[in-house]
């Protein structure tokens, strides 16, 4: 089996949860509507993550050192994000990703970006909401 086959293969589970993220994108056919699709769903999930970091922020006023610290570590979760996917996707200097991985690259970029995303979400609800909300 060829190398673009395996990909093929094991990226089926990415591609079927990025071809509907949401009640618009359950007629998405082509691969264009099923990338803006996947794209829509990973803009959804940063709106979610900047309005959970807004409400974690919130919770830490008065906590000048806490807010530091979350501001930093935020800043860099941001470009080890981006980091990761690049790794999962590599791409060379000179080479195009829509011959490496073909017109689904779109797709598989924003899935990652998605997921990573909301699993950043989660981590901050659940290390400074849920925990907070536990503490009353």
């Amino acid at each position: 089996m060829s190398r673009l086959s395996l990909l093929l293969l094991a990226l089926l589970p990415v591609a079927a949860s990025a071809a509907s993220p949401g009640k618009a994108c359950d007629n998405a056919r082509t691969q264009l509507e099923i990338n803006d699709c996947a794209a829509q769903q990973a803009s959804a999930a940063d709106t979610e993550l900047n309005a959970v970091y807004r409400q974690v922020m919130q919770q830490l006023q008065g906590q000048p050192v806490a807010i530091e610290k979350l501001r930093a570590a935020q800043r860099l979760w941001i470009p080890l994000r981006d980091a990761d996917i690049e790794a999962r996707y590599p791409v060379g200097k000179d080479e195009n990703p829509r011959v490496l991985y073909g017109s689904m690259y779109p797709m598989l970029y924003s899935a990652a970006k998605a997921d990573l995303t909301r699993q950043r979400t989660q981590w901050l609800r659940a290390t400074f909401i849920d925990r907070a909300e536990g503490d009353l």
